[in-house]
């Protein structure tokens, strides 16, 4: 399970033109700092050593994005989106969501395509709308139908599936000592470790 979960980088310098891709230039000054940045090729350990090392959380989600695989970031993605506080999500960001999970469960290119059409309608203010888009950033191809394939950049859809992640820890009522992204980075690392998958989603 965990080989289908986690990106594998060929070296550290793999690893790095990703995170920069990403736009996370800045938490590379500190690499040197708090571990290896890769452990047997995988960039999840160093996204807990920065979580441990009270980097900010916006930059863990980032970094933990970056070491998931782009199936695995864009369900990340949907759970953090359907587990809106206050009785789960609403009614009118579902369709993007179940968008996104149609993809997960048969990642054709024309459910990409439909993704990125539910995106569009439920808008990317959401953590639905962001899922949804993260699944067509995963897709095989970003250009029009009719037109010849255009492969997404690989960093695309980690990024925005840690926008999710942001649009749904400012969704969370911060009650007094409640963090808010501790539970969502949780599930991500949870997602990280084969122990929350989209591989259990129910067949429709």
């Amino acid at each position: 399970m965990e080989a289908a979960m986690r990106e594998t980088y060929a070296d550290e310098a793999a690893a790095r033109q990703r995170l920069e891709a990403a736009g996370l230039a800045t938490v590379l000054v500190g690499a040197g700092a708090g571990g290896d940045m890769l452990a047997d090729g995988h960039l999840e350990g160093w996204a807990a050593s920065l979580r441990d090392r009270g980097v900010a959380v916006e930059v863990v989600a980032g970094v933990l994005a970056q070491a998931l695989t782009r199936q695995a970031a864009v369900w990340w993605a949907c759970r953090v989106a359907r587990g809106e506080p206050g009785g789960g999500i609403a009614e009118a960001e579902l369709p993007a969501v179940e968008a996104a999970e149609a993809w997960l469960r048969s990642p054709e290119q024309w459910r990409a395509y439909a993704a990125n059409s539910a995106a569009e309608s439920v808008g990317l203010g959401t953590p639905a709308g962001c899922a949804a888009l993260a699944a067509f950033l995963a897709g095989d191809s970003i250009a029009p139908s009719h037109l010849d394939a255009l492969a997404p950049q690989p960093h695309l859809a980690g990024m925005v599936a840690a926008a999710a992640v942001e649009l749904a820890a400012t969704r969370r009522p911060l009650d007094e000592g409640t963090d808010a992204w501790g539970p969502l980075l949780a599930i991500g690392f949870a997602v990280a470790a084969g122990d929350d998958s989209w591989q259990e989603l129910p067949a429709v």
